[in-house]
């Protein structure tokens, strides 16, 4: 079968929430993907927990999103969504989950929707009809196969399909060019955390920012730890930089528990100027990976409290990339719309996440190098305009590649972001399909009403945000009177 209403490139956060809301509608959907399973970032990149779903206290990200994350719930695949005492450097929730639950988890979902997969097939070319895509053309091990459609997704994070297609578009910085540097990902198995989190209690000023993160709901036995997020170790590094016995592009140690029993998750190194679209660069970029995930993990194990017996357990299958292109759509969403927490009428899904950018240059955290946390005013809103390439028709943008500044980017590209553009950029292919119109005239108000029929937020509901705030409060009332211990600085508990 190569002929589809939808189809979906990418089988990451994105592709998946696009997949499964297409298909819900009620139209025939096939999702492409390079590896040979689903999460794109979450499971290949190995990046740590699903980021958070909540501006301050209140959930931002629902519907489709929250279904897939119930699910792993219920499979014995992860927390759910956890408070951060202190929302700095991480967010204001948390869904510590097991990649190998993701990626079954995501495959039944599909499947049960009745979407198609197709892995270990890279997108090639797209067929064009003057400038609207009908299709793209695959390569795998079958050689060359081209696939129809009436609207392609492009959920692959570097917006590929709507380059193939002559859509324009803006690497990094609009002015530098620089993008965020890149991180190869990485856990250690047989760390005693206990005596991590006891280090942390005794040398609070080693530490940039460190917190707690408590559950907000229950989650399987099996699963429970005491969690947290520290950044620093700054003595024991910086001894170890000095005496040349530590590379990784950094000066702070960054990491997080594994959601299995004794593991830690790291997001520690750096890899800076490096293009993500240039196969020669990232090529390099794996290979710089590769060794500073070799030299922390050695540092750890000879120097780091708690990691005397461990190991490396798990590596990304590929480097994580933070920034690449931004497509030019009808409207390209700015710095200031996101802090100042923008409205707009052609609302499809909404943002809250800090913007979050990464130093270009400098190994220090957000003080140097461009590198910047900033706090946003107020949820913004993430308008269906830029989801909708400016040049190019028969297609729709989703996750990270929508159309944006790089600020701006620096906000909606985490996970929970994407999964709610995800969830949008599904919804609005298919109705496209069903009402034979291009994505650039479809009816937004119908769209909306699809969406919240869907239970996706699209506009704030002061009732539901109260019960939020309650069942928040009530956690963080539990953990203060059950822990005479904790590493969160008590003047910053949130």
């Amino acid at each position: 079968m190569r002929d589809f209403d939808v189809i979906v490139a990418g089988g990451g956060p994105a592709g998946i929430m696009a997949a499964l809301a297409a298909a819900k509608v009620g139209v025939k959907v096939l999702i492409i993907e390079q590896n040979g399973f689903l999460g794109g970032a979450s499971t290949a990149m190995s990046t740590g927990p699903v980021s958070p779903f909540h501006f301050r206290n209140e959930q931002v990200v629902k519907g489709i999103p929250q279904q897939f994350m119930d699910a792993l719930v219920a499979a014995k695949g992860s927390t759910g969504h956890m408070k951060t005492l202190d929302p700095y450097g991480s967010g204001d929730s948390l869904g510590f989950f097991d990649r190998e639950k993701y990626k079954l988890v995501a495959a039944t979902m599909l499947e049960d929707a009745g979407v198609r997969m197709l892995f270990h097939s890279f997108i090639s070319g797209v067929s064009l009809n003057g400038k609207t895509v009908t299709g793209v053309t695959v390569t795998n091990k079958s050689g060359l196969r081209t696939y129809s459609s009436s609207i392609v997704i492009d959920a692959t994070g570097d917006g590929d399909v709507a380059v193939m297609a002559g859509a324009e578009y803006i690497k990094g910085e609009k002015d530098s060019g620089l993008m965020q540097p890149c991180s190869a990902m990485f856990e250690m198995a047989n760390v005693d955390e206990s005596k991590l989190y006891r280090y942390v209690l005794d040398h609070p000023e080693e530490f940039e920012w460190k917190t707690d993160a408590i559950p907000l709901r229950a989650f399987d036995s099996r699963l429970k730890k005491n969690y947290f997020v520290i950044q620093g170790f700054k003595t024991l590094v910086q001894q170890a930089m000095d005496s040349g016995e530590l590379r990784f592009g950094r000066n702070s140690l960054l990491m997080l528990n594994g959601v299995n029993p004794h593991s830690m998750h790291f997001n520690s190194t750096r890899i800076t100027g490096i293009d993500a679209t240039d196969a020669e660069q990232l090529t390099k970029g794996e290979l710089l990976g590769r060794n500073q995930i070799d030299s922390v993990s050695e540092f750890c194990i000879k120097y780091m409290p708690g990691f005397e017996h461990s190991y490396v357990s798990r590596t990304s299958s590929y480097l994580g990339v933070r920034e690449t292109r931004h497509i030019i759509g009808e409207y390209i969403l700015n710095t200031e719309d996101v802090v100042a927490g923008r409205k707009f009428s052609d609302v499809v899904s909404r943002g809250y996440f800090p913007i979050d950018i990464h130093s270009y240059s400098s190994p220090n955290g957000y003080d140097e190098g461009g590198g910047s946390w900033v706090t946003l005013q107020d949820t913004y809103d993430i308008p269906y305009r830029s989801l909708v390439p400016r040049t190019v028709d028969g297609l729709v943008l989703s996750g990270r590649v929508i159309s944006g500044t790089s600020g701006a980017h620096g906000s909606y590209r985490t996970q929970g972001g994407i999964m709610g553009i995800g969830q949008a950029s599904g919804i609005a292919a298919a109705m496209c399909v069903l009402d034979n119109e291009q994505p650039r005239y479809l009816e937004v108000k119908k769209l909306q009403k699809k969406l919240i029929s869907f239970g996706a937020s699209v506009y704030r509901d002061p009732e539901a945000m109260e019960k939020e705030e309650a069942i928040a409060r009530k956690a963080v009332e539990n953990f203060l009177a059950t822990h005479k211990e904790f590493i969160t600085d008590p003047t910053k508990i949130q």
